[in-house]
């Protein structure tokens, strides 16, 4: 199912293979492909007689990888790629319902040929949406997607994953009840939460532990899901919920949790996608954007006039380049709305390396070919469509567009390939679309184009002269990705059409309108000071994050609705009922800033980790000490000031560096096992103490921060205790009295000399501040502990 790069067939449309044909592969090349492992659910006891077959010499699962996939896990295996590491991954779980009481009615090696074909039909998807196969477990397979290779997409994945296994194993599953009288189902589960990765093994396979029960819940969907569906947990169903059509299943008794565990059926892929982002039940006006919308307003105007324009909307995850493109319809709806025609096609991370998958969606939206269309709909529907065109090209046409969709017979006539199928096609394109909207003012989008394969790219390319003669308006969103097809076809369109060429770079928001942005998302908001200030700082003026760290404060409780009534109206308020300094990343974001991450190389990730724990800001200086047996500091540091995720900060007195967003911080931080922290948190202070001894006081709060986490907590005390009386010689009591109350928790029970001390100096701040009453308090508990 997978094809060549410059392949023109379509892998989505492409026909599945002879089941029997399969069975016998499987039986002669790979008896061995069921490997019977420890499971986090309880292990099928059967195929115990394989264990005296001789191991293939070339992996079970390789095989089934894609190209493309093989390589990216070769370099990950080669360089060490996730090596302990925590991530949120979304797991799978499927196996064959039934199989005991089947396997009891055949020879054991009958029915290792039979699974073995099973496994074909449970592998496949999996490694088509780039997830890895972390273990076969008798009948049965645990995939991971999000590691070792991270997208910010990976719950997508893992469900589409799910829904094509139960699709291809149909054919299967007649053949096998024909041939041997057996009828076999799958179920598949699927929960995503947070896992410890391991090592890449020899055969393309990870290891993985558990952290939590986040896998155990995974296997718990699949061993309650009615065989032939997909059932995921919570946690899963809220990052996808846009995308698919559910049911629900209400709540779920897990063994070992108190609370019971919503659980969702996935029906099928939704049509009409919902919206991705934003705050379910909350919707706020596009703030910040008024010139940006200027030129695409005057667009419009021009497509009105019949003038012809291209436009590249620019910015980085989270901007907001599909909010403009959503602004623009309404504008074009206001200005043209029935006398023209809007078409928008996006591109899939996974689609990256199928050849024309953008344009055959542009092709499908325009024709309105459904994803589950039987293959005689879409050609009617496609020569529908090709009635544009004059009726002496329509056979050359039809059989073109046939080629691109994977629907021409075996026998038919159409042999072309390579560069003289794309000159076909593009002629029929040009045609086509010259007939169709010569007297219509159109609109094409084409989002997140970074993500757009090469061969749609050229083809689109060649389409942008046609600008200049049919009133049609070509809008492209994209990252600004200078490796990406995309980033070229910007590159020309403003050389070579800069008479019809716009760009709109998008930059983040100030904090006037980050700050308008939460009035608008929560209407009336009525949250502290320090918690609005700790929203903007973590956003760092990213519409999508901000929107995404406002919704994690809400699914934590932190930010409350409250019905209050003035005048005799009921209105709703938003409240916060903490600070939330604790709360986590949400895991939509987790995923995005992960993907960033797992781009580099390991070194440079190394680095980045460790300049994660240092803190947002950081000194060359402490880096080089930390990371000294790194020879090319220089140029890792270099590659993630060009990525944009570092920035520099200072120069004087020293080099000073800072991470461009906290959340990115935040998360590389995350990364980093625990017992690898407490490490490098030592290492940090020592290299603190080491390279500024001369003017350690400026570094107490630093160090004592640095000294905790490392589980030094002798030094941590002394420090806070240093840092608290280097604030009262300047007045900042508050800084003083958050620093003794470190102490003290450091301290807990132990220690009573040194406790009773903290408690002393802790009641001289109180008292300074006028704080009588707390300060008696202190002053007694501390001379009862010293009694």
């Amino acid at each position: 199912p997978y094809q060549e790069k410059d392949d023109t067939t379509a892998p989505q449309f492409a026909k599945l293979s002879d089941p029997k044909e399969k069975i016998t592969e499987n039986s002669q090349k790979t008896k061995l492909d069921i490997k019977s492992s420890e499971t986090f659910s309880t292990p099928k006891e059967n195929l115990e007689s394989q264990s005296q077959q001789p191991v293939p010499s070339v992996s079970p699962l390789e095989k089934y990888i894609p190209k493309e996939l093989m390589g990216k896990l070769e370099k990950a295996r080669a360089s060490g790629d996730m090596v302990g590491e925590r991530k949120v991954v979304t797991m799978l779980f499927c196996d064959l319902k039934g199989s005991t009481h089947a396997a009891e009615q055949l020879d054991p090696e009958e029915w290792s040929e039979i699974v073995n074909g099973a496994f074909e039909h449970m592998i496949t998807p999996v490694f088509k949406y780039e997830g890895t196969v972390a273990r076969l477990m008798g009948d049965g397979i645990l995939a991971f997607f999000g590691a070792p290779l991270a997208h910010e997409d990976d719950a997508e994945r893992a469900v589409r994953a799910g829904l094509d296994i139960l699709s291809s194993i149909g054919p299967y599953q007649d053949q096998i009840l024909i041939e041997w009288g057996i009828e076999i189902n799958l179920r598949v589960g699927i929960n995503t939460g947070l896992v410890v990765v391991g090592t890449v093994g020899s055969d393309l396979r990870m290891e993985y532990t558990a952290l939590g029960d986040a896998i155990n819940l995974a296997s718990r969907m699949e061993q309650t899901a009615v065989p032939g569906t997909v059932q995921i947990a919570y946690d899963t169903y809220k990052l996808v919920k846009q995308l698919f059509e559910f049911e629900e299943l209400g709540e779920i008794e897990i063994k070992g949790k108190e609370d019971p565990v919503k659980a969702y059926r996935v029906i099928s892929r939704k049509a009409v996608v919902g919206r991705v982002r934003g705050i379910e039940g909350l919707h706020a006006d596009l703030v910040g954007r008024d010139r940006e919308m200027e030129v695409l307003h005057a667009c419009m105007d021009d497509l009105k006039q019949g003038v012809g324009r291209i436009v590249f909307i620019l910015g980085e995850a989270g901007l907001g380049k599909s909010r403009l493109v959503s602004e623009t319809r309404i504008v074009f709806d206001d200005l043209i709305g029935s006398q023209g025609a809007w078409y928008e096609s996006s591109s899939l991370s996974f689609e990256t390396n199928q050849a024309y998958a953008l344009a055959q969606r542009l092709i499908q939206r325009i024709s309105g070919i459904r994803y589950d269309d039987p293959h005689r709909i879409i050609q009617k529907k496609l020569e529908t469509l090709l009635e544009d065109i004059p009726e002496e090209s329509r056979k050359n046409g039809k059989e073109i567009i046939e080629t691109l969709f994977g629907l021409t017979k075996e026998n038919g006539s159409m042999h072309l390939h390579g560069d003289s199928f794309k000159q076909e096609l593009y002629e029929v394109m040009d045609l086509w679309l010259r007939s169709r909207i010569a007297d219509q003012p159109t609109v094409m989008v084409f989002d997140d184009m970074h993500w757009g394969d090469a061969a749609s790219i050229e083809l689109i390319n060649k389409l942008l002269q046609l600008t200049d003669v049919i009133p049609l308006v070509m809008i492209c969103a994209t990252r600004v990705e200078h490796s990406s097809p995309a980033w070229k076809l910007n590159t020309t369109a403003a050389n070579e059409y800069r008479h019809r060429y716009s760009i709109v770079s998008l930059r983040p928001l100030s904090e006037v309108n980050s700050n308008e942005l939460i009035n608008r998302l929560l209407a009336i908001p009525d949250i502290h000071d320090d918690l609005r200030h700790s929203i903007l700082e973590k956003s760092d003026g990213n519409p999508f994050f901000i929107e995404e760290v406002v919704r994690a404060l809400i699914e934590n409780k932190i930010v409350v609705p409250e019905e209050r009534e003035q005048n005799g109206v009921i209105n709703r308020y938003w409240v916060s009922v903490g600070d939330g300094s604790d709360f986590s990343i949400p895991d939509n974001l987790q995923a995005l800033l992960a993907a960033r991450m797992d781009q580099l190389e390991e070194s440079t990730r190394a680095t980045l980790q460790l300049a994660s724990v240092i803190g947002r800001n950081f000194y060359l200086r402490v880096l080089q000490a930390m990371n000294s047996s790194s020879t090319e500091l220089d140029k890792q540091v270099g590659t993630l000031l060009r990525l944009d995720m570092i920035r520099e900060s200072a120069r004087i007195p020293e080099v000073e560096y800072s991470f461009k967003n906290p959340l990115t911080q935040e998360a590389v931080y995350k990364t980093i096992l625990l017992k690898h922290r407490r490490e490098f948190h030592r290492r940090v202070a020592e290299a603190m103490e080491s390279l500024y001894q001369d003017r350690l006081e400026g570094k107490y709060g630093l160090l004592s921060y640095h000294y905790s986490l490392a589980g030094e907590n002798e030094k941590a005390i002394d420090y806070c205790r240093k840092a608290s009386k280097q604030a009262v010689h300047v007045y900042a009591y508050e800084e003083a009295e958050k620093n003794l109350k470190v102490a003290l928790d450091l301290l807990k029970d132990t220690n009573n000399v040194v406790r009773t001390l903290v408690l002393e100096e802790l009641a001289d701040v109180c008292r300074m501040v006028r704080k009588f009453t707390e300060a008696v308090q202190v002053y007694q508990e501390s001379l009862i502990l010293w009694e």
